[in-house]
């Protein structure tokens, strides 16, 4: 079974773009980062070296440690250079000794430099940058050799920013990406909102795993209806069809059709013309559907924004809609009873003709009035107790066919019915009574025993009709007695067993009873009960 998750679009959509966004951030900080800040370094560098040379060419400097020239001029030299130039935390000027001749703190003339030793400018380099310890602890400095004028060595100068300002400056290169990872993040998280919200109404409102939920339900639904469904969209190309509809097609998977034309999976259809007319028609009488003899058809076109975008079409078994509604309306039973009155009449005046052409006219007059007197006794006695025309044709007809097969049907004497159908529809009681009476009719006819006998009894009372129908057949097997009302239960093999399950759904429906009794080779009886609307304890 799947499992849906239990995020909505929206924090699913967040959730997607905050990762993608923090990555992104994550790996273009770092690279861009690493970048940036070798480009500082070698800003920085430049600029210390370019600063260092240029005081490392200063006449004054060079003056001043060749002792021609007073320490004054270039200590407000040198302090009005500092204080315009931002990126330079300290200048130094020392002679080859690493005496200090010049130092923003005053403290520091006169003093040694740091690790003098391991300063290549005083063993033949013109420049170098470093990091190391300086007069304001560890700094990143350029350094340059200052000679005079006859290329004589006579001290350096360094240029340095104290270690916590390159520090600052990474921290601030840092910080400008957080601001800016922050500032995506919350764009990000914006338009994600948008963007779900957009996917939602797309989705008419529901969250996906919902959407999927119902279409699949949806598409359950409709593969579990009989009637076919075919839909097409504008270029009378199939979108769907439900299992039925495959089946109605003769075509194996919905793969094999979806996106075919459809006069190539169904040439003679005439649904396409739908899209033009834009007008729904209702049961439309099909001949030419493949896999079906005869169908009916409802067809309607798919509307969006009043804009005709599409057409389906629902087709039904004609043949099985006309068998159904035969026999719940009891119409089956009654033509084949009146066919058998039919025939049985047929068979009279056969008798009749030949005795009229074996010259015994006065034989032939008195069996007409013989059997004009058993039949009016019989239709008349039917009629008197029976007042439901329907059901008092169905009899007549049945008994009429029973005898034809050797069978005797009889109408228990005290049967009574009314017309008014209080307790069921006329087509009702003629589907129920039709049924068994046909049952027991099959099974005697197929049975060898002598007593072949029919009982119908219908008892109307105050708030009650009660029907049984007896036979003296072979009786029912006890172990398929409790499953004869399931449908394709029956003794007479394949393709029977739906009376006795149609008869109990119409039990049912009108809140009857039922009950069976039955004994081999002694016969079968079924008692029902149906009351009158409300009066049912």
């Amino acid at each position: 079974m799947k499992l849906y998750s239990s995020k909505t679009l929206r924090q699913k959509i967040q959730t997607l773009s905050l990762f993608l966004i923090l990555t992104t951030a994550v790996l273009g900080m770092t690279t861009t980062l690493a970048f940036s800040l070798r480009m500082e370094y070698d800003n920085l560098d430049r600029n210390l070296m370019n600063s260092a040379l240029v005081l490392a060419q200063s006449p004054d400097v060079a003056d001043v440690l060749a002792g021609r020239s007073n320490q004054e001029v270039l200590t407000d030299y040198l302090d009005g250079t500092i204080s315009r130039v931002t990126d330079i935390d300290a200048i130094v000027v020392a002679d080859t000794q690493g005496t200090i001749v010049y130092s923003p703190d005053a403290s520091y003339v006169g003093s040694t430099y740091p690790e003098l030793d391991s300063l290549s400018v005083l063993h033949g380099q013109d420049s170098e940058v470093d990091t190391g310890a300086g007069i304001s602890g560890v700094e990143h400095r350029a350094q340059a050799a200052v000679h005079d004028q006859d290329g004589t060595l006579l001290g350096f100068v360094s240029v340095g920013i104290g270690v916590h300002s390159v520090n600052r400056i990474v921290l601030d290169t840092v910080a400008c990406f957080l601001i800016l990872t922050c500032v995506a993040t919350s764009v990000g998280l914006v338009l994600s909102r948008h963007l779900s919200l957009s996917i939602k109404e797309s989705l008419m409102g529901y969250e996906p795993d919902t959407f999927q939920r119902m279409f699949h339900q949806r598409e359950g639904v409709l593969d579990a209806l009989e009637e076919g469904i075919l839909a097409i969209d504008t270029d009378s190309r199939i979108v769907y069809m439900n299992q039925a509809g495959l089946r109605m097609v003769n075509a194996k998977d919905l793969d094999s059709v979806l996106g075919k034309e459809l006069h190539e999976v169904y040439p003679d259809s005439r649904l396409s013309r739908l899209l033009v007319t834009g007008k729904s028609e209702y049961n439309v009488h099909l001949s030419h559907v493949p896999g079906l003899r005869t169908a009916l058809s409802d067809r309607m076109p798919i509307l969006e924004n009043g804009k005709v975008v599409g057409a389906v079409a629902i087709f039904r078994d004609r043949s099985e809609a006309t068998a159904l509604a035969e026999e719940l309306t009891g119409v089956r039973h009654l033509v084949e009873a009146m066919r058998a009155y039919t025939h049985e009449f047929v068979n009279k005046l056969h008798t009749i003709l030949g005795m009229i052409q074996l010259g015994q006219a006065d034989k032939a007059e008195q069996y007409i009035l013989d059997i004009s007197e058993v039949h009016h006794q019989s239709v008349s006695r039917v009629m008197n107790q029976i007042q439901d025309t329907a059901v008092a044709a169905l009899l007549v007809g049945k008994t009429s066919r029973a005898t034809e097969l050797g069978i005797h049907l009889q109408l228990d004497p005290k049967s009574s019915l009314s017309p008014d159908e209080r307790f069921l529809p006329s087509g009702v009681l003629v589907t129920i009574l039709g049924n068994l009476i046909e049952n027991a009719t099959e099974v005697l006819n197929r049975s060898s025993w002598k007593l072949r006998e029919i009982n119908v009894s219908i008892r109307e009372k105050e708030d009650q009709l009660l029907l049984c129908v007896e036979d003296t057949g072979p009786g029912i097997v006890p172990e398929l007695l409790p499953y004869i009302f399931e449908p394709n239960v029956s003794t007479k093999g394949e393709g029977h067993g739906i009376g006795l399950s149609r008869i109990k759904d119409l039990v049912n429906v009108y809140q009857g009873e039922i009950r069976v009794e039955s004994e081999p080779k002694s016969g079968t009886s079924f008692f029902l009960t149906f009351y009158a609307q409300g009066k049912r304890n």
